[in-house]
């Protein structure tokens, strides 16, 4: 990952420094504001670079789970700065929009870097998106979809430059940027919630539940899966359930029995971090159950 966040850091260095530096020159608004977006990229993967030694360090007497989550409390910074950058380009896109500027016809070196940075952009976030697929990371994915979020603001940019250029209409270009805004709040929101439901203990998919009651019933001696708990320690499952076994039986076996539902989990669901077999006699009902899910109550 860390490789990958040096490659963002320079990749968007440079693109921002070119829009921020013909921005100036050739006096296009929309190719300076482009720029300093593409500034806040950088930032991002800084965070990237600074949250990566932290998400592998080793578990403590503090952190007994390790501290992988680091990768979904940056996940929510990096929400936090997208849906700033969508907020600060949808209040300037609505004072354009109620109070037109003369129209400026942009030079067409900020066309062309505006394709620069298209292109530039597209690379970056397909090769984010291909890496954090590869090591399924929250973040890099994250940060694939801030990066193509830029393409299509930069696509906007474009837009706008040239419907003031060929239609001498300057006031399409502020109604483009306002729906790019917006699009740009929206994705920032769901970044938020994919990251926080990881903090709060959540799964994005619940058809886990069903791939680990699934598993215990192909186990001989196993049965009535309950009290099944699944939470996620940065990209990996971590699961706490009860199961029934006959009372009767020794202890050394009820053991066996417990260890061959966690490898049948194991052989079930991919990415598991560590699993946690309660084993309880059959018909023992002496534990209410105000959490967790079973065959019963699984929606």
């Amino acid at each position: 990952m860390e490789r990958t966040s040096w490659i963002s850091i320079l990749g968007n260095a440079f693109l921002s420094l070119l829009k921020i530096t013909v921005g100036m020159i050739s006096g296009s608004l929309a190719v300076l504001s482009d720029g300093i977006d593409s500034a806040q990229d950088v930032v991002t993967s800084v965070v990237m670079l600074i949250a990566t030694p932290i998400i592998y360090r080793p578990p403590n007497a503090r952190y007994v789970f390790g501290q992988k989550k680091a990768e979904n409390v940056a996940s929510t910074i990096l929400s936090f700065v997208i849906f700033f950058a969508g907020g600060q380009m949808f209040l300037t896109a609505v004072r354009h929009v109620f109070q037109p500027q003369e129209a400026v016809m942009p030079p067409l070196i900020a066309i062309w870097v505006t394709l620069i940075s298209i292109v530039g952009k597209l690379l970056l976030a397909l090769y984010q998106f291909r890496q954090g697929k590869k090591i399924d990371s929250p973040l890099l994915k994250a940060n694939a979809v801030n990066m193509r979020n830029d393409v299509i603001i930069s696509l906007g940019v474009l837009l706008g430059l040239g419907l003031i250029y060929f239609f001498d209409m300057p006031i399409l270009d502020a109604i483009v940027a306002l729906l790019i805004s917006i699009y740009i709040i929206f994705t920032s929101i769901g970044i938020f919630k994919d990251a926080n439901l990881v903090l709060m203990d959540g799964v994005d998919d619940t058809s886990v539940y069903e791939k680990i009651i699934a598993a215990v019933e192909t186990v001989p001696g196993a049965s009535n899966p309950h009290r099944i708990r699944s939470g996620r320690v940065g990209n990996l499952y971590n699961i706490v359930l009860d199961i029934e076994v006959d009372g009767a039986i020794p202890l050394r076996e009820a053991h066996q029995i417990a260890e061959a539902v966690e490898q049948s989990i194991k052989q079930s669901i991919e990415n598991v971090y560590d699993i946690v077999v309660h084993v309880e006699p059959t018909g023992d009902s002496s534990c209410t159950e105000k959490y967790g899910v079973s065959k019963d109550n699984l929606e």
